[in-house]
């Protein structure tokens, strides 16, 4: 569904200058712009409000090393106190804190398809939903990883639309860790999907 700023301010009971704020800070990934307006598709919209928190985000390094700590209690990223502190400042989090200081979602894109568009799966397309207890099923909804959303576009028949059957985010490398299974899956998954996932990751946390 394509919303305005407005839209998405009312929907999710926020100022519309704090939806500009995060277009403009990049952290909400607009589909379009038509003349001065932004136009954004609503998993974008529930992504950055899944998101939506206070703290500062970590840097790069900092993400990687509690996507680590939380997939298998370790990392080789950073070390000391420094590995210790993130662990204690991660068993207290809750999915929100966690997704808001990993950077939400990042640059995403949403498309109509015609045909398949391989592509590395991610969140509730990766997700092992009995894990989550959640029965399995076919959705009309995809999500992927590709490196560069414009070769992406050039080299499939897809159309951006905040109606389409696939979102793809564009990340460097595919990424198959639990954490970060479960992080995209609480940002882009359906409510009984995003509520479990939520729940899995603050276990992880937890349990640091």
């Amino acid at each position: 569904m394509e919303l305005t700023l407005g839209d998405v301010a009312v929907r999710h009971g926020v100022t519309q200058r704090a939806v500009q704020q995060a277009v403009a800070l990049g952290q909400l990934a607009p589909l379009r712009r038509v003349g001065k307006a932004y136009l954004v598709d609503d998993l974008a919209a529930q992504a950055w409000m899944r998101s939506s928190s206070r703290g500062r985000r970590w840097s790069a390094v900092v993400r990687e090393a509690a996507l680590d700590l939380l997939t298998s209690g370790t990392t080789r990223l950073i070390s000391g106190p420094e590995k210790s502190r993130l662990a204690r400042r991660l068993r207290v989090m809750d999915a929100r804190g966690i997704a808001h200081a990993s950077g939400g979602l990042g640059i995403w894109a949403r498309y109509s398809t015609v045909g398949s568009a391989p592509l590395d799966a991610i969140g509730p397309s990766d997700v092992a939903k009995s894990e989550l207890g959640i029965l399995e099923g076919e959705s009309w909804l995809s999500f992927g990883r590709t490196e560069d959303l414009d070769a992406f576009e050039a080299e499939h028949d897809v159309t951006l639309s905040a109606d389409g059957n696939l979102g793809v985010v564009e990340r460097s490398e595919p990424d198959n860790r639990l954490a970060r299974v479960l992080l995209d899956a609480y940002l882009l998954g359906d409510p009984r999907v995003s509520a479990a996932a939520a729940v899995r990751l603050e276990e992880c946390a937890s349990a640091l």
